[in-house]
């Protein structure tokens, strides 16, 4: 599986785009938050805190 995060211009304000193999998401401002908080839960569930 390749991935790949990065940041995305194709709303007015920064985002954020998913790209999963050959499969591109490009996410508004309010799923981009919501993306992140869910991330940074399974980091903490996980223990993957530094």
């Amino acid at each position: 599986m390749s991935l790949e995060i990065g940041r995305s211009s194709f709303y007015e304000e920064d985002s954020v785009y998913i790209r999963v193999d050959d499969r591109t998401v490009i996410m508004d401002r309010t799923t981009t938050q919501r993306f992140c908080e869910a991330v940074q839960s399974v980091r903490h569930y996980h223990g993957f805190l530094n």
